[in-house]
């Protein structure tokens, strides 16, 4: 009897999860084509065009967002062609990705999987859907709670796979935008410095190390295969944005 709940109970939560898929790609492929903000909607379509074509960023022209965006998005063209249909398909996926993710972390805490199922649907209609095209604000901002998953997940099933995932989530992130990925990035490192001088385990730091060795390689390959210096990067992307934050700090200066 326990077998044949437990397999009716898989058999569900796999039937939910092909439902959060379709549907939270459906509903934004819906709001995705219904309007536009010129500056806003066409950024990232813009970007990927032009290295699609031979242009990258940083290399061949300014810019201070995420470049990840862009590349995915060229990635999407190649695949699906250059439509509009593509560039909302590109927002679909993550919006999908982010749902399924949140029914996977609330199904990890034994919520009845109806709540599950329901706080998912719930989530990909607010998710994406605001924007409906890939837009670098937004993107980072999923990626970045995903990685919020990954290290509670981390925390909840002490397994060590999360660990590892745990720094390529956040080196994504912050490869889609600086901020709030590098907020997120201080709550998360001292939390689990606090974690691990109170859970000291060499395994699980190794696992770390070896996720953003990884996000490293991927991160410097890819300034190889553009052909992108890395001062261009560190200058336009780190010190520049930088430069311009300070500016808010003049608002202090009476205080």
């Amino acid at each position: 009897m326990f077998f044949k709940k437990n397999n009716y109970i898989n058999i569900k939560k796999y039937i939910y999860l092909i439902i959060v898929f379709f549907f939270s790609i459906t509903i934004n492929q819906y709001y995705g084509f219904l309007g536009l903000h010129p500056i806003d909607s066409f950024a990232t379509f813009n970007a990927g065009y032009d290295i699609l074509n031979g242009y990258y960023p940083f290399r061949d022209y300014w810019t201070i967002t995420g470049p990840l965006t862009a590349f995915i998005q060229a990635i999407f063209f190649k695949l699906f062609g250059i439509s509009w249909f593509s560039y909302v398909f590109h927002a679909s996926i993550l919006n999908s990705i982010l749902s399924i993710s949140f029914f996977l972390v609330l199904y990890k805490f034994k919520l009845n999987i109806n709540y599950c199922f329901f706080y998912s649907l719930l989530l990909s209609f607010l998710a994406h859907t605001s924007t409906g095209t890939p837009y670098v604000d937004h993107q980072s901002s999923y990626y970045s709670i995903i990685s919020i998953f990954c290290f509670i997940l981390a925390i909840k099933t002490k397994k060590n796979i999360y660990w590892y995932f745990l720094p390529i989530i956040i080196g994504i992130s912050f490869l889609t935008k600086q901020a709030p990925t590098g907020y997120i990035f201080l709550v998360i490192f001292f939390l689990s410095l606090y974690y691990f001088i109170i859970n000291f385990d060499l395994k699980k730091i190794i696992y770390g190390f070896m996720g953003s060795v990884t996000i490293l390689i991927f991160f410097f390959s890819t300034l190889l295969f553009a052909e992108i210096p890395f001062e261009a990067f560190l200058e336009q992307y780190i010190l520049f944005p930088l430069s311009l934050g300070e500016s808010r700090f003049d608002y202090l200066e009476p205080i």
